[in-house]
């Protein structure tokens, strides 16, 4: 019994989370946020979670302190970190009702005094290991089966209509969207892709490139104005430590704080925006779905190689 509760209270417990999915299912409606008040409640009790597990759980178990990711027993963590937003508090509770991995999300709280982490999330905690940590030990047959469920993920949830229409580019719930690869990693809602992509390109900046050069990239950019793309409900951070995986499937999709209603292209283009072709990630990617956005691969990086310096700097 002793070994049964100590089992339960470990870091290394986990909650499961079976896919339930089905081809045609349509997008679950958007839950309500929180009450402020309520958010204000769970912002205390969070943050005396969070000493109980600094001061006493993570000793305990000789876990390392992680102020971002807090373990906590009964196989329940929280995310607290200057990304975490109700937002993703709420596209997480949407595709988990459609049934994909993801966690089971209990709460969040607002703590508005905090203005670089104003929102921390308490959730499950889900098995298995980060796809980037055991790509490498995996079976051919078990790759095959996580890009084969990824992309039935991606396939369906592309398939959403959106509820705020269908050329607004926004957050789950028509809020502005975050994101670290768009300016200031904040921005919108935009109500067409064109005003989309006006904002992506306003921080241009020639910095040390010749003339030539800067030319060049401007008009890779310029090409988004003049193709029209889906918008379609989109991850927004697709890399291989936000996948789950646990024998031989994908067991937790995880971190949606990017969340939202993006062009088409999207989901691919930023995962590959600065990877070497030689990592396997790569060529993961492009097998995924980038492959069907080549163009549109190399026009990103032309607006990246332009404007990141305007609001990295």
């Amino acid at each position: 019994m002793f070994e049964l509760i100590k089992r339960f209270l470990s870091p290394e417990w986990t909650w499961p989370c079976p896919e339930r999915l089905q081809p045609d299912m349509p997008m679950p409606p958007v839950p309500k946020p929180h009450h402020p008040l309520v958010a204000k409640f769970w912002a205390y009790v969070h943050y005396y979670l969070k000493e109980f597990s600094y001061r006493y759980y993570s000793p305990w178990y000789g876990v390392e302190w992680n102020n971002g990711i807090i373990d906590l027993p009964f196989g329940l963590i929280i995310k607290w970190s200057d990304g975490t937003r109700a937002e993703e508090y709420l596209a997480t509770q949407v595709v988990r009702a459609a049934g994909f991995p993801a966690p089971l999300v209990l709460c969040y709280g607002f703590h508005p005094h905090m203005p670089h982490a104003p929102v921390s999330i308490l959730m499950s905690r889900l098995p298995g290991k980060e796809l980037g940590e055991v790509y490498n030990t995996l079976e051919d047959t078990e790759r095959g089966q996580i890009m084969q469920d990824l992309k039935k993920y991606l396939s369906i949830m592309r398939k959403w209509k959106s509820p705020w229409g269908s050329d607004r580019v926004c957050s789950v719930t028509g809020t502005s969207l975050r994101s670290v690869r768009i300016p200031h990693e904040s921005g919108g809602p935009f109500e067409s892709l064109n005003e989309f992509n006006d904002y992506l390109l306003a921080p241009k900046w020639i910095n040390e490139m010749t003339e030539e050069v800067y030319a060049e990239r401007l008009a890779k950019a310029e090409k988004f104005h003049s193709i029209n793309h889906r918008i379609v409900f989109t991850h927004g951070d697709l890399k291989h430590h936000n996948i789950m995986v646990h024998k031989g499937h994908v067991s937790g999709f995880i971190d949606w704080e990017s969340a939202g209603w993006y062009p088409e292209y999207w989901e691919y283009t930023t995962s590959m925006r600065i990877l070497r072709k030689t990592f396997w990630w790569y060529d993961f990617i492009v097998e995924l779905g980038a492959k069907d956005y080549m163009k549109e691969a190399d026009y990103d990086r032309g607006r990246h190689n332009i404007t990141c310096f305007s609001y990295w700097g």
